[in-house]
């Protein structure tokens, strides 16, 4: 696995020495990646005694309303937050919190929590779909590095054949 920090760039004037990130955000869907990464972002947590929160994302179809998501999906968020919240007790994390949301497009949902916790730091895991030519990021790692507004690790481990 690796890390790349996307984030934006700021004009010289207002470069200063960046104050350790406080409030840490990872989208959480429990797949061995996702472990990887949290486990990671437990011990940046820690590091920084940083507030940690892990966003399990329920993603739901445009036809049905946000408020009334099927119950066996928030059932999946509910088994994907306990997953995350035994890897933080595990690691020794005492600052953190586990949220279920359900979500049309996860980017913006991901984009949105950002924005709403004043996240300093966003922890994604890079999910790829086959490009024509090589495999390219899927849209919710796009949308999160184009609209997040805060800086953002990218973690993932290396395509077959590199």
């Amino acid at each position: 696995m690796g890390l790349k920090l996307f984030g934006w760039k700021k004009a010289k004037s207002q470069a200063q020495e960046a104050a350790p990130p406080k409030r840490l955000l990872i989208p959480f869907s429990n797949t061995p990646d996702d472990r990887e990464a949290l486990r990671f972002a437990c011990e940046m947590a820690q590091v920084f005694d940083a507030h940690l929160t892990v966003l399990c994302l329920v993603e739901t179809p445009r036809s049905v309303g946000l408020e009334s998501c099927p119950a066996a999906r928030l059932h999946e968020g509910e088994l994907a937050a306990a997953a995350a919240r035994e890897i933080a007790e595990e690691i020794g994390v005492g600052d953190f919190e586990t949220l279920i949301r359900p979500a049309h497009h996860c980017g913006y949902a991901i984009v949105n929590a950002a924005t709403e916790f004043q996240t300093d730091l966003l922890f994604i895991t890079a999910r790829y779909r086959n490009g024509r030519a090589r495999p390219v990021l899927d849209d919710t790692v796009e949308v999160v590095l184009r609209k997040a507004r805060c800086q953002v690790w990218l973690y993932g481990a290396p395509q077959e054949g590199e």
